[in-house]
């Protein structure tokens, strides 16, 4: 795997990481009513899913790529087309005023499977690690080594990102407490999807 290509992949799905949901308010909640070492494993019960969801999306990556050869560009394609679907979605997402109840200290069990099965009930990841995986990748070489890397780098930066939603209760409450920002905050994230398909449209990494 070329290092620009990985640096890129690095930071789109930094950014992609960003947004506020189920997950992101289950972190926060935990933090805010736990503190942050017992936050912590609402955090690791993300990561774990998110890892599920990687290592669906890159089995199934390896099948389609050993069994079809131009699997690239039907993935590139149906990439750019489900970014493009996210970023609509949001902009014409109606915002729901959410809350962060707050509530007694829990312990790390419940905290942990709480937050693996927010995670895993939703299947999207796998389409939006799909998504991402595509343009990072290059056909010509071996897919399953470059996949070996991309995994734990997005798994890694999700478990630092919700590490952060575990520090962020307040900032976060700010955000899902008002219609307004939720706003703002939707139509940011589906510009930047939109963004990235138009830029995943317009390259390619084949050599």
């Amino acid at each position: 795997m070329e290092f620009e290509n990985w640096i890129a992949f690095v930071l789109i799905w930094t950014v992609a990481c960003f947004g506020v949901g189920p997950n992101s308010v289950t972190c926060a909640t935990a933090g805010a009513n736990n503190g942050f070492a017992r936050g912590l494993w609402s955090a690791f019960g993300i990561t774990a899913a998110s890892l599920v969801h990687s290592m669906i999306a890159a089995f199934g990556f390896s099948a389609v790529f050993l069994t079809y050869a131009e699997a690239y560009t039907i993935l590139k394609w149906l990439g750019v087309a489900y970014l493009c679907y996210l970023g609509l979605r949001l902009w014409g997402k109606r915002p729901t005023q959410l809350t962060m109840e707050r509530g007694s200290r829990e312990g790390r069990r419940v905290l942990f499977r709480r937050a693996f099965f927010v995670s895993m009930s939703n299947p999207q990841p796998i389409l939006t690690y799909l998504a991402f995986f595509t343009p990072a990748l290059d056909p010509s070489l071996p897919v399953v080594p470059q996949l070996a890397i991309l995994v734990p780098t997005a798994v890694g930066i999700v478990l630092l990102m919700y590490i952060a939603y575990v520090l962020s209760g307040t900032p976060l409450r700010y955000i899902v407490t008002s219609i307004k920002r939720q706003l703002i905050l939707n139509r940011l994230t589906g510009t930047f999807y939109i963004g990235t398909a138009a830029v995943l449209a317009t390259t390619d990494s084949r050599k």
